[in-house]
């Protein structure tokens, strides 16, 4: 080597060093920063130096998120799988990093209840987890900042499988009372979400009976009214007023199919199996429109599906299964997890057009054959 020639240079590993043009500001003027960011990029965030990942893991940055008005929604999916030792795993729908769509990305959660015959509801940043087989008046709360179950005051009966709404700040819960009683006072109870604590509803609706005090409840709320129903019965409860009116039979109609419904901007969607169709339900002409353009791209794909929707601040978030074929041409072995976004708008005429801005696979592994939706919502983070 030349006296000209500099030495090559060793391979040594460089000393990491944090950034320090971000970090070095003031902690208020960072957090103002960072509760612009989607929540959904916090992950990829935290990684970026230790100052980062402290404030993305605390609640300071929720809090100043929720108290600066940067809240977003996040959709939250809970599936219960029949055959595993953990019988549910949760996850959150996210933009893919690398290119365009979206994931179903697992959350860890420790020490999570089980969620079985329970109802769920979404309150803010948290969601309620109420009744149950075991412990039926037992209430949890999902903290969706720290991803921590906390326990609320139990109610004052014990419920299998209740129905549960949200009302101008307080959960009605209705049905599932356990046998061996009859009290019209306590088929309905209701939280208040700023006192903490639970009342009796009296429900003074002829249709409630001894039989039907046990059975299980759906309900859905629109126009600001509760629409119960059970078997071939049902009521309408409106909080406002506290009174009591009877489902009539063109209202029925309105509730045959609630168990893959969702309500978005206080209008009811269904999907049609028969007719691999989106419908919502006219209240003032009491019947169901199908939603335009809504399904034309996709019908290929949801025949012979189990389709579920959900409301994702104000767009519809369509779930449907897809069974993939064993190596031995002998049946199917697993599923996969697909979804679709649609956004949707009301026309002058009263119609409403649902747009389908992306669809595909949303879970990168398979997930087994029997499996069930125990959960799907939007919670504001």
């Amino acid at each position: 080597m030349s006296d000209d020639e500099e030495p090559p240079l060793k391979k040594n590993k460089l000393p990491v060093e944090e950034p320090t043009l971000i970090p070095s500001l003031p902690e208020e003027l960072i957090l103002s920063i960072l509760a612009r960011v989607s929540r959904l990029s916090y992950r990829s965030l935290s990684l970026v130096c230790k100052r980062f990942h402290s404030l993305l893991t605390s609640g300071e940055i929720y809090r100043f998120r929720s108290l600066s008005g940067y809240t977003e929604n996040c959709l939250y999916v809970c599936l219960r799988f029949s055959h595993t030792g953990r019988s549910h795993r949760w996850f959150m729908l996210r933009e893919k990093n690398k290119s365009s769509g979206y994931v179903l990305a697992p959350i860890p959660i420790s020490h999570s209840p089980s969620l079985h015959a329970s109802s769920i509801v979404a309150v803010g940043s948290k969601i309620y987890k109420i009744g149950g087989v075991m412990d039926g008046s037992s209430v949890s709360i999902l903290d969706c900042w720290s991803h921590r179950w906390l326990e609320a005051p139990s109610m004052q009966m014990e419920r299998d499988r209740p129905s549960a709404n949200l009302i101008d700040g307080k959960i009605y819960v209705t049905g599932g009372c356990h046998r061996g009683s009859y009290n019209p006072s306590k088929w309905m109870e209701v939280f208040d979400l700023k006192t903490e604590t639970w009342e009796p509803v009296l429900c003074r609706s002829d249709r409630l009976t001894f039989e039907s005090y046990h059975e299980r409840t759906n309900n859905l709320l629109v126009d600001g009214k509760l629409y119960i129903f059970w078997s071939d019965k049902g009521v309408v409860y409106n909080p406002k007023d506290d009174t009591w009116d009877s489902l009539e039979v063109p209202e029925m109609d309105m509730c045959l199919t609630l168990f893959y419904c969702c309500v978005i901007e206080n209008v009811l969607y269904d999907f049609f199996y028969e007719e691999l169709d989106i419908k919502w339900y006219d209240t003032k002409a009491r019947t169901w429109r199908s939603l335009l353009n809504g399904m034309r791209e996709l019908h290929k794909f949801v025949r012979h599906a189990s389709v579920t929707l959900a409301d994702y601040g104000g767009k519809m978030v369509m779930f449907w299964d897809k069974f993939v074929a064993s190596g031995d041409g002998l049946g199917f072995h697993k599923t996969m997890m697909w979804c679709a976004m649609i956004a949707l708008e009301r026309s002058d005429s009263g119609e409403i057009w649902g747009k389908v801005e992306w669809f595909g696979p949303v879970l990168p592994n398979q997930i087994p054959l029997e499996y069930a939706f125990e959960y799907v919502g939007s919670v504001k983070v």
